[in-house]
């Protein structure tokens, strides 16, 4: 007996390799029946696995640091509740005033730590906090001590709780003739139809984490869409029709 799942809706080819890595995972406790933990998965990839966690009748939770944290690692078949999340993760933690997630990021990556080991990044006033694999955190405790050229010294929290700052957004209204991808974006980055299509057609846009690039794509309210170096937007709803038939839409960008 094997897992049953469908993938085929997933249009993304690299989300839908990423989340075929984490059902080989699943697998591999659903046939040993013994615990199993995963790398980190964003919200698209987990909602995923959890319908087929559910369907097959496999026992499953996500840890990430913080309830809130929006890259988190499934444990499967645990043998008790609640986890003790320092088993399967840490949260590292240094001082540090001017540097940025990208900047950690890429010093993480450059040391060649896997963005798959890599949870959420927290940068709060005067210091970082970030979540990595059990296994990663001593390496980099030990190895990381610049970023960005500035010095730093790394500590991993005997608490395994990522403090994370209130996300603030700005909320706007905007008139478009569709809800197709390609008029929201342009709508939301204040550009031509066409330069939001070759942004949709290379690749630059996600929604809900996916990365569509069919311009006619529809978005349903509640949709986050991603749009490289311009930001995150949430499509909130429709509040109606104006008299020539366009949409009044409500929607919030991510500062």
């Amino acid at each position: 007996m094997s897992l049953e799942y469908n993938l085929n809706f997933i249009k993304d080819k690299a989300k839908k390799s990423n989340i075929k890595k984490a059902i080989s995972i699943l697998e591999r406790g659903f046939y040993s029946k013994k615990e199993v933990s995963s790398f980190f998965l964003d919200p698209f990839e987990r909602k995923v696995i959890k319908d087929i966690a559910r369907k097959n009748n496999i026992d499953i939770v996500f840890v990430g640091g913080n309830d809130e944290c929006e890259r988190k690692i499934f444990v499967a078949n645990y043998y008790y509740l609640p986890l003790e999340e320092s088993n399967y993760i840490k949260v590292l933690t240094f001082n540090g005033s001017k540097i940025k997630h990208p900047d950690v990021l890429g010093a993480l990556v450059h040391m060649g730590i896997d963005r798959n080991s890599i949870g959420d990044i927290s940068v709060l006033d005067g210091s970082v906090e970030f979540v990595v694999l059990e296994e990663e955190a001593n390496f980099i405790k030990y190895n990381l001590s610049k970023i960005r050229r500035e010095g730093i010294h790394i500590e991993i929290k005997e608490e395994c709780k990522l403090n994370k700052e209130k996300e603030d957004y700005i909320s706007s209204t905007s008139f478009i003739s569709s809800v197709r991808l390609d008029n929201i974006v342009s709508s939301l980055i204040n550009t031509s139809r066409a330069k939001a299509k070759i942004l949709i057609n290379n690749r630059l846009v996600k929604v809900d984490h996916q990365t569509i690039t069919d311009p006619s794509y529809n978005l349903d309210e509640g949709a986050m869409i991603s749009i490289r170096k311009e930001g995150r937007f949430i499509f909130d709803r429709i509040k109606g029709l104006s008299k020539k038939g366009n949409y009044h839409i409500e929607y919030r960008k991510l500062i």
